[in-house]
């Protein structure tokens, strides 16, 4: 127990601490966080407020994480404080971040929600993922297998040859991912409410589909079988006690024979399914 608690505090200052060579090189800040297990899957955990994730599967054993600070997006703020910068030059700033590894969960946010900070992290390729952000960032995971659960409200989501399971939906961005493998039996969803929504299936994959755009169109390369889509009644109990009938405007279907529900919806742009190679 000792151990681990050491190991978390090298890590805390690992990433707080900015080494002068950072500084030289726009305050990039690389910490390799060890895992407890590394023979087991890991969970990276991260969580922002304002900034970008991108995570990749690699041949590796442990965690590496990049953390570069968006200056840029400081300059109109740091002008509301400053009466005069003329003739100074403004000296970058490390990306302030913590880590935490236990049990083999890696939990990587940031310092102040104000700083807008990019992560890019390098993971074993059998890793699961919890992934959120919320202002003016985007998320890209590329070549991992596992339980991934993403969350964005403005920005896109983005996952390139994927396998295993997933969880994704954002307010406002698209939402693209391109599956190897599926985990059978596990449902997924994949939503945004102001963007499209793409996904590509490998072509064995066994479903059944559950489409929905309400401000336009649904289009897939797969054969679905199609399935009437069920109709709702709630009893209104006004003078006469009518019933009022409603039926959902989903699309309901299977392929290849049906399986585990894989939900697909947006609301102000198209839905696509597409079958892989």
């Amino acid at each position: 127990m000792k151990l681990r608690h050491m190991m978390w505090v090298t890590v805390l200052a690992a990433a707080l601490i900015a080494p002068a060579a950072a500084q030289q090189q726009n305050a990039v800040d690389q910490v390799t966080v060890p895992l407890t297990d590394a023979s087991r899957p890991g969970l990276v955990d991260v969580s922002l407020v304002q900034g970008s994730i991108t995570v990749r599967g690699t041949n590796r054993r442990d965690v590496l994480v990049t953390a570069r600070p968006d200056t840029d997006d400081d300059r109109p703020r740091r002008r509301r404080f400053d009466a005069d910068t003329d003739g100074l030059r403004r000296i970058p700033q490390t990306a302030g971040f913590r880590i935490t590894e236990e049990a083999n969960r890696v939990k990587v946010s940031a310092d102040s929600p104000n700083r807008r900070v990019t992560f890019e992290i390098e993971v074993p390729s059998r890793t699961n993922l919890k992934l959120s952000t919320v202002n003016d960032g985007e998320i890209l995971v590329e070549n991992i297998e596992g339980e991934l659960t993403i969350s964005n409200t403005n920005g896109g989501i983005t996952m390139n040859n994927v396998s295993g399971s997933v969880m994704a939906g954002t307010t406002n961005g698209n939402v693209r991912a391109s599956m190897a493998r599926v985990t059978a039996q596990k449902e997924m969803a994949f939503t945004s409410l102001n963007g499209t929504v793409d996904v590509t299936l490998p072509p064995t994959t066994k479903a059944n589909l559950r489409l929905r755009s309400d401000n336009g169109d649904v289009y897939s390369d797969f054969d679905v079988q199609l399935q009437p889509a069920a109709a709702t009644v709630t009893e209104n109990r006004t003078t006469n006690g009518r019933y009022r009938i409603s039926r959902n405007r989903a699309i309901v279907g299977a392929i290849n024979g049906g399986g585990p529900e894989f939900e697909l919806r947006t609301f102000n742009s198209n839905v696509y399914v597409r079958k892989g190679r």
